[in-house]
């Protein structure tokens, strides 16, 4: 008995190590022709989970205790106010429950190809930048790296899904907004100060470094939403820096952004920004949503704007392969009607096929979704139908 234990152990392992290879070999080829530009990124974010915001996860073990005017402020100031006797068993709860395996076995189903990670400077649990607030990142929840880890090793190669990681809160905020974690809320002071500029080239590198050998590591996104007092020179600069550091080891997707006001196909010089062939893997990024300064419109105006303008927007785009990192069909319009909210939906999906590096939508869900009519939650709009791919 003993010999054959170990003569089914092996064919077993054979097996098993089959399975291993050809799982590597689906992500290997889907990831080169992601970066080749032969596919599009087809996938969701996963906002809310490892750079937490209130207004989307208000349900979630995280804010327990904390006033909404200190949540709605974001991860620093909410860790701040509960300190870590109390926080990070909170927000331990909320990375283990709002973002699961099963997450990631529904989005493979939905035909999706990609999830894009928002992540914070705080991941990298060091910062050697020196300047202000050396031990700002000590403030955070520790330990956020070990979902980063499991969400890039285990789920998604499991359900053949790559990951482009976003780095959406750098130190000293990049927006001032909560999902960038402000130390000083709706100020803005990442570009003043090199330290933080130096900062974020340790943490960018540092993560690629970390899953350059993983085969379900697509890229990174450099900078979620760069805005507010964030100068564009030091921007571009930030960009020039980040790619030479990580093109000594690495030919993973890098993704560079504009300023926020700066998204669109005649906004600025960004069309001759980095241009092929003396850069290569990089995608440009654009977040098209049809709220902010849509105020008003009704259903079928969102529709023409979408069908048309967008449309047109984005074939007119010249630059690198243009990725659209951020979307969604919420609106300020009631799309009472299934069939409008359904063209809707469609409408945008059909403008972004001129997208060649793809969409991820914003986001996969809320915190206890309940499927409920909400057009931010990308699970609730496939599974009303609303959404079809």
């Amino acid at each position: 008995m003993h010999f054959i234990d170990i003569w089914l152990g092996l064919i077993l392992l054979g097996i098993s190590s089959g399975l291993t290879i050809t799982r590597r070999s689906v992500l290997d080829t889907l990831r080169e022709d992601i970066k080749n530009g032969h596919i599009p990124m087809k996938g969701v974010n996963l906002g809310g989970w490892l750079v937490a915001e209130n207004w989307m996860t208000k349900g979630s073990p995280a804010w327990n205790g904390v006033p909404d005017d200190i949540a709605n402020k974001g991860e620093y100031q909410t860790m701040q106010h509960l300190g870590h006797a109390k926080g990070d068993d909170q927000f331990k709860r909320h990375r283990d429950s709002f973002i699961t395996e099963q997450d990631f076995r529904d989005i493979s189903a939905a035909k999706m190809n990609t999830v894009r990670i928002p992540v914070g400077y705080w991941i990298t649990g060091f910062d050697n930048s020196g300047g202000g607030d050396p031990n700002g990142w000590r403030v955070f929840a520790p330990n956020a790296i070990n979902y980063l880890d499991r969400a890039i090793r285990e789920w998604a190669p499991r359900y053949s899904l790559v990951v482009l990681i976003s780095f959406h809160a750098a130190k000293g905020s990049q927006n001032g907004m909560d999902h960038s974690a402000p130390s000083d809320p709706g100020k803005s002071h990442w570009g003043n100060y090199p330290e933080n500029v130096r900062n974020t080239l340790d943490a960018v590198e540092w993560l690629a470094r970390r899953y350059n050998s993983d085969a379900a590591f697509l890229g990174i996104g450099l900078l979620n939403e760069p805005s507010g007092t964030t100068p564009e020179n030091v921007l571009k600069q930030y960009y020039y820096d980040a790619y030479g550091r990580i093109r000594l080891f690495s030919n993973c997707l890098l993704v560079v952004a504009p300023l926020l006001y700066q998204q669109g196909p005649y906004d600025s010089d960004w069309r001759n920004y980095m241009s092929p062939p003396n850069w290569y893997n990089i995608r440009h990024e654009w977040h098209r949503y049809q709220i902010w300064g849509f105020e008003g419109w009704d259903e079928n105006r969102l529709i023409s704007y979408a069908q048309n303008d967008l449309k047109n927007a984005v074939n007119a785009w010249t630059g690198n392969w243009l990725f659209i990192g951020e979307w969604c069909i919420a609106s300020s319009a009631n799309f009472n009607n299934d069939d409008d909210l359904r063209r809707y939906a469609q409408a945008q999906l059909d403008a972004f096929k001129g997208a060649t590096g793809g969409w991820t939508f914003w986001t996969w869900k809320f915190y206890n979704d309940d499927g409920s009519r909400n057009g931010w939650s990308m699970k609730a709009m496939i599974n009303r139908g609303f959404i079809q791919l």
